[in-house]
């Protein structure tokens, strides 16, 4: 779950003048429910609905909320939440602290990270219990400091509405298709979709395949999409990752084109080999990324993945 959290942080990117304390929140008026999701905030002003993530973003400026839950206890999703975890995800550590969140254990963190060209403020509000972890990232570019305030006030009013039945897939604005394979959908975080064998986020079967398909968070001009692509794949959470040169692929999938990479790398917890396959879509301002990953049955995972990342398409 660790590795999984870490993940998705790098994926997508100042001190707090918020010391110790608590936040106890109710939803009023101004609370608007993230689509998808059973999150409630007060966007900032200019902020409008995002379509490619589950969050508010300005467009004009590049900044963002996003907001992500998984099913694992806080105390094992945040293990990583410390200057060296979150460093191999290209997150610059600034300041930790503890804060409880309506209720619940959490931790604030301000951060920062360097990417597509630009240098980001990030905090991260994370919170939860013995069974579930909620965070909330907000993100914007490091020079436009006007935004600190307001993004770190939306952000304190979160709400989550546990008795709410939502459709995760309502916010998404691509699909993949599953029919006849061995995985199931387990979740929707950040806008990404999330397949495992028995449907669970962390998964509970003994076959570990993974598969997860996202878009881009921010607009992203690419000069070098191959090099971009390879260099995706190196910063996932693994020891030693090889990439076969013969497996590096130029692909088109729903009228879009990109590259289809396989490689293998080393579980950092038990130092076993785990197969990647990686394949990144680009766009005219972004990228779709899908990514499967297995600890078994190598050949047969790779014919599964290609087949499900073949069925992408916009809505």
């Amino acid at each position: 779950m660790t590795k999984l959290l870490l993940t998705l942080i790098g994926l997508f990117t100042i001190t707090s003048t918020f010391g110790q304390g608590e936040i106890n929140n109710t939803k009023t008026d101004k609370h608007k429910q993230i689509a998808g999701t059973k999150f409630f905030l007060v966007p900032p002003t200019d902020f409008i609905p995002a379509t490619s993530f589950q969050g508010y973003q300005q467009l004009y400026s590049g900044a963002s909320i996003l907001v992500m839950e998984l099913p694992g206890p806080f105390s094992e999703s945040t293990k990583g939440f410390n200057e060296q975890g979150l460093k191999t995800q290209g997150v610059i550590l600034k300041k930790k602290e503890q804060i409880k969140v309506n209720g619940n254990q959490g931790l604030f963190l301000t951060t920062e990270q360097f990417a597509y060209g630009t240098n980001y403020s990030k905090y991260i509000l994370v919170f939860g219990d013995s069974k579930a972890t909620y965070m909330i990232n907000g993100i914007f570019p490091k020079e436009v400091t006007e935004l600190e305030k307001d993004i770190r006030e939306a952000m304190f009013s979160i709400v989550y509405d546990s008795t709410l039945s939502v459709d995760p897939l309502s916010a998404i604005s691509f699909t993949v298709d599953i029919e006849n394979t061995k995985l199931k959908f387990g979740k929707s975080m950040t806008g990404m979709l999330l397949y495992t064998v028995d449907g669970k986020v962390p998964t509970e079967s003994n076959d570990k395949t993974t598969f997860i398909v996202g878009l881009s968070l921010a607009n992203v001009q690419t000069i070098d999409k191959k090099l971009t692509a390879i260099t995706r794949l190196k910063r996932m959470p693994y020891t030693d990752i090889k990439i076969d040169e013969n497996k590096i692929n130029e692909i088109e999938i729903d009228g879009i084109n990109g590259y289809e990479i396989v490689g293998e790398g080393l579980d950092k917890s038990n130092r076993t080999k785990e197969f990647i396959y990686q394949v990144m879509l680009f766009t005219d301002n972004g990228y779709y990324i899908m990514v499967g990953t297995a600890k078994s049955d190598f050949e047969q995972n790779l014919e599964l993945f290609k087949k499900v990342a073949r069925t992408l398409k916009r809505k």
